[in-house]
């Protein structure tokens, strides 16, 4: 029996365990020590690429990594309140050890730990035969969990970098809160977006927006998204550290929910964000897309359409006009490519950031 175990079995702790590429020995010690049914409320091994993009929602920019790690702890750590955790934590782990391949990249870890009050971080490099990485890696995992958990008599050395949970976040995270705004705004003109990461484009954006409306803009940020994983202290912390206008973040994932929230607001939108709002596969069929619409008219929503490379050209509304519904153009104003042309995109600039995998 382990008594490391035993001790967080122990505790008012329940957990959701996400390991990929290392880690299951920690589940293991965890399973075969009685009690384990108080804290282990549900384990994922998600290896194959199609499993990681499942439990995410979407493909990560790169399997092994510190923001893959904590968008599997948030994951888990939801998963955890699901399924009646009194006092609930998620823990993830994504590692690239040593394996019957020869690897491009240094042998590591990242591990994540989420619960209400923060999110946690550790990142270990390793160098040996797969056995002796995986007792390391468990190791580690095992001192992460004794330095959030605060387990007496679990013992090892770890650097853990915090980020804890302010209030407001905590509250959007509960769902006690749909919207908080970092300084005073309106909400009457937002652009929505991931803004993962903010770009000129989008300032561009925003200024143009001003001056067509004549409002005062804010970004929106959505803590929850329809396709992509929810958005953790950390996450949150390093996104709104790129703003120097005010910022909405909610927990509005699709537009319907927006519109409920900023009545009669105009919301900025790239061209391709416009084509998603019209694409019956989020409602599911054509009919229930066009209540929706209806629901958006009735909340005076109203959009303004930024053109973007789409298909290998740059696109103004006009371009697709004939493929939307009527309802959504009837409330969607263009902005032509003499006024705004930027091929700025996020994905491309994290594309150019990303390591090579390993």
């Amino acid at each position: 029996m382990s008594e490391r175990a035993a001790l967080l079995h122990d505790t008012p702790w329940q957990g959701v365990f996400y390991l990929a590429g290392g880690g299951t020995a920690l589940v293991s010690e965890l399973l075969t020590t009685p009690g384990a049914s108080r804290t282990v409320l549900d384990v994922r091994i998600p290896y194959a690429a199609a499993a990681m993009a499942e439990l995410l929602g979407g493909m990560p920019d790169q399997a092994c990594s510190e923001a893959t790690a904590r968008a599997m702890a948030m994951t888990a750590f939801l998963q955890a309140r699901k399924l009646g955790a009194a006092l609930p934590f998620g823990l993830a782990c994504t590692a690239s050890l040593a394996t019957d391949r020869t690897k491009r990249g240094e042998h590591r870890a990242h591990a994540a730990i989420q619960t209400l009050d923060g999110t946690w971080t550790a990142f270990w490099t390793f160098a040996g035969d797969r056995d002796e990485e995986e007792t390391a890696l468990t190791e580690a995992l095992w001192a992460k969990l004794g330095h959030v958990l605060e387990l007496a008599g679990v013992t090892g050395e770890v650097t853990v970098t915090h980020t804890a949970g302010k209030p407001a976040w905590q509250a959007l995270l509960l769902g006690d809160e749909q919207a908080v705004v970092t300084r005073p705004h309106a909400g009457d003109l937002l652009l929505p977006g991931a803004f993962n990461p903010l770009h000129e484009g989008h300032r561009e954006m925003l200024r143009i927006a001003e001056s067509i409306t004549g409002r005062a803009g804010a970004y929106e940020l959505s803590v929850a998204n329809v396709d992509k994983p929810f958005l953790d202290y950390r996450e949150i912390e390093q996104r709104l550290s790129q703003f120097d206008r005010p910022v909405w973040l909610t927990r509005l994932p699709t537009f319907i929910e927006k519109a409920r929230r900023f009545r009669d607001a105009i919301f900025v939108v790239g061209l391709d964000t416009l084509v998603r709002i019209a694409d019956p596969r989020y409602y599911g069929s054509p009919a229930l897309r066009d209540e929706a619409l209806q629901e958006l008219a009735e909340y005076g929503a109203r959009y303004l359409a930024f053109g973007r490379e789409m298909d290998g050209s740059f696109k103004v509304l006009e371009d697709v006009a004939r493929e939307l519904p009527d309802a959504l153009l009837e409330l969607t104003t263009g902005v032509d490519a003499d006024t705004f042309r930027s091929p700025a995109s996020s994905t491309r600039i994290r594309q150019t950031r990303r390591p090579d995998p390993a």
